[in-house]
């Protein structure tokens, strides 16, 4: 791979054109029977053309769908940050996080063929970067709302992990089960997290 080219101003438009051409492929015939035959033939390039950017197909894959993760992280963030009030910044993040599949068509359709995300791969998890990056981005807009006195929690990563595990959850069950109402049955959720199982009664006075 020419690393000169590839992350040259020229290079890295063109590699952000690969991602985005491998990613319709990918969402269209799914991994095994996508070809990088035909990702070069959508792109009007030489097979060989592909190869001064990723290693192989599965290399190829890996950086498509982590670049699809990204994009959907930072349109999260992008939300969140436009809120001012802690809260309203958690549940910004989360709702932008859930909805977001509903923008991504091609990401929804990987996601559905492909539930597991790798089982081509050898149990490894090539996305533990990209995931610790969502966990870490979870945990820093809790941080601010224990910071402002919003939430009272403890341990903010163990937070962030556990939320992030029912997050990916509420995604499975919405965009690969597909069995409806889940953006309803997410909702309900996040208000369940952010307002308990107890009642809230009047505090009387001795």
């Amino acid at each position: 791979m020419n690393d000169s080219f590839t992350f040259s101003p020229k290079g890295l438009k063109r590699k952000q054109q690969l991602f985005e051409t491998a990613l319709s492929v990918f969402s269209e015939y799914g991994y095994r029977k996508t070809s990088m035959e035909d990702i070069a033939l959508r792109m009007q390039v030489a097979v060989g053309t592909l190869y001064r950017y990723v290693q192989d197909k599965q290399d190829l894959y890996i950086q498509c769908v982590a670049y699809a993760f990204e994009q959907w992280q930072t349109y999260a963030l992008q939300q969140a940050k436009a809120q001012e009030h802690p809260l309203e910044s958690f549940r910004a993040l989360c709702m932008a996080a859930f909805s977001y599949m509903q923008k991504e068509p091609r990401l929804r359709r990987i996601l559905a063929s492909d539930p597991s995300l790798f089982p081509v791969l050898d149990g490894s998890d090539p996305f533990a970067r990209i995931n610790d990056k969502s966990i870490q981005l979870l945990a820093s807009v809790i941080q601010k709302a224990v910071d402002e006195k919003v939430f009272q929690v403890e341990d903010v990563q163990l937070a962030a992990r556990i939320l992030f595990s029912l997050y990916r959850l509420s995604i499975e069950r919405a965009y690969v089960e597909e069995s409806g109402s889940e953006e309803r049955r997410f909702t309900q959720s996040l208000d369940l997290v952010l307002h308990g199982l107890l009642a809230r009664t009047p505090h009387k006075e001795e």
